[in-house]
């Protein structure tokens, strides 16, 4: 009986189950691996064109992508994927706005009290500083992931997932 109905259960998953394509960016020498979804955004470069292509991808399928602009690429010409860094992205921010934040509060508070000067030297520096900080983190939010033999490769595999509603 408890077989009868392990069985049902298992045949009745069936039908919610499907297979979708997915592009994998892998690096096995340090365990690192990216997967791309359809509308996950997405950078590229590809071999013989110096600009990257950017954009959501729209399809996967057995041997290359279509991303948003209409541009097919093939996975043998994808010379390198760019990666944004969630985390660091996330910081940049939160620097730049506490700069900002920072030097409006010492300006409304010396405004109410009637302090001079108004603008003072030192929370200038700070706020400078720490949106500069900022600003530099962000050149480093996105990795260049080069895509070669040795290196890091791009596959796509299907994946099972369950059907939305």
């Amino acid at each position: 009986m408890k077989k009868t109905i392990a069985l049902i259960f298992c045949l009745t998953l069936i039908t919610c189950v499907s297979a979708q394509n997915v592009l994998i960016l892998e690096n096995q020498s340090i365990g690192k691996s990216y997967k791309f979804f359809i509308d996950d955004g997405i950078k590229v470069l590809t071999k013989g064109n110096p600009k990257k292509i950017s954009g959501r991808v729209t399809d996967i399928l057995d041997s290359s992508i279509v991303i948003s602009n209409g541009t097919v690429v093939d996975l043998g010409k994808i010379s390198a994927v760019y990666v944004d860094r969630k985390g660091i992205q996330i910081i940049s921010s939160v620097l730049m706005a506490f700069g900002v934040m920072y030097f409006t509060l010492d300006v409304v508070n010396n405004l109410l009290n009637n302090d001079h000067p108004t603008i003072r030297s030192d929370a200038g520096i700070i706020a400078a500083s720490s949106a500069a900080a900022g600003g530099l983190l962000w050149l480093f939010s996105e990795r260049k992931c080069p895509v070669s033999k040795y290196k890091w490769k791009v596959k796509i595999i299907e994946m099972p997932h369950f059907k939305s509603k």
